[in-house]
């Protein structure tokens, strides 16, 4: 799990740093007179500067579970203590919950933040 998630998160920043790429590029282009085209563009920095945000997120769900795999704790639900069922880490590897847990979490966070539970 652990080659996993080290995989992943090499991904992730592999994709940030082209996104990050694209930005820049996006910044330093002149502006088209154009609103339409302007606003394409504003779109584009938008949606972009968004993905960098969510892949900063996920790289530190990945970095703490490389914490939890180092103390002993990768695996098993922060609500119940049940081992997470294999199947949901090898789809969501830096899960801290397990399934029946993470809905009850969600559904209790839909009406506080609207946040996601991992």
């Amino acid at each position: 799990m652990k080659r996993h998630l080290q995989r992943r998160r090499q991904q992730i920043l592999e994709t940030s740093r082209r996104a990050d790429d694209e930005l820049d590029g996006l910044r330093s282009a002149e502006r088209d007179p154009e609103f339409e085209e302007g606003a394409q563009n504003e779109h584009a920095q938008y949606t972009l500067a968004a993905l960098t945000d969510v892949h900063r997120r996920e790289i530190a769900a990945i970095d703490a579970a490389f914490d939890r795999i180092e103390t002993g704790e990768y695996g098993a639900c922060l609500d119940c203590e049940r081992e997470i069922d294999p199947k949901r880490l090898h789809a969501l590897p830096y899960a801290l919950r397990c399934a029946d847990c993470a809905t009850r979490h969600e559904r209790g966070m839909v009406t506080e933040t609207a946040g996601p539970s991992l």
